[in-house]
């Protein structure tokens, strides 16, 4: 006997259709996004990270464009001598520094004598005043003698030390300023300094002494050590 194979009907075939097309629908649609993890963390940390140091390398590149050099940065120098315990004028007579190159026509003794055998370049000159605790006026000399080497300058300031070999005029002995009962101010403090080429000579002293030479030739000294100083605004 022949068994008879029922025809397949249309609507026995549709569920199995419908179910082949969703499972291909559910391949073919795009995949949702990952939630947010440990991953996408770091990397906006990361970015944070690389915009802070770009702010960091633009500011250094700033600051090395607007700081100013080493090189190029200058100190302003000062003309005015340095503080020192005495108060010093200048003389209205001499206003300005006189200067000669012709150093021995301003000088006596065997000074005069080396001078002349071993001439300066310079002889500068000038004359200040300040006064004593008790109000005296006292006039100092400040001259500045440059020789031509620094061992023709240490030889004069070794003679002008000594006692009786001379010196260089001040200029009250060298008659450029007037002061009434004073003919030279060798009778009071003395003091000098040697400075490479530059033999520095102070004489200072008042018109007249008090009762105790001793202790007037000590504050006469003492302010001519602290006039050393002005040298530095004459050269």
């Amino acid at each position: 006997m022949t068994q008879r194979i029922p025809p397949i009907r249309p609507s026995d075939t549709a569920p199995l259709w419908r179910s082949g097309i969703g499972q291909l629908d559910s391949l073919m649609s795009p995949a949702e996004p990952p939630p947010p993890g440990p991953t996408r963390a770091r990397r906006g940390l990361l970015l944070k990270g690389l915009g802070l140091l770009g702010v960091a390398v633009l500011s250094g590149l700033v600051w090395v464009l607007v700081k100013p050099s080493a090189e190029t940065t200058t100190t302003p120098t000062s003309t005015s001598a340095p503080a020192g315990q005495f108060v010093f004028t200048k003389s209205p007579q001499v206003p300005d520094p006189l200067r000669d190159s012709d150093c021995a026509s301003h000088a006596y003794g065997k000074t005069r004598d080396y001078l002349t055998s071993t001439p300066c370049r310079q002889l500068t000159r000038a004359l200040y005043t300040t006064t004593t605790p008790d109000g005296a006026t006292v006039y100092t000399s400040v001259s500045v003698v440059q020789m031509k080497t620094t061992e023709d300058a240490t030889a004069l300031k070794d003679l002008t030390n000594r006692n009786g070999t001379g010196n260089v005029n001040d200029l009250i002995k060298d008659g450029a300023v007037q002061v009434q009962g004073m003919t030279t101010l060798g009778n009071g403090g003395y003091a000098s300094d040697q400075r490479d080429r530059e033999v520095i000579i102070i004489e200072s002293d008042t018109a007249t002494h008090g009762a105790n030479e001793t202790e007037h030739n000590h504050l006469m000294k003492k302010i001519s050590f602290d006039a050393l100083r002005l040298a530095t605004t004459l050269t």
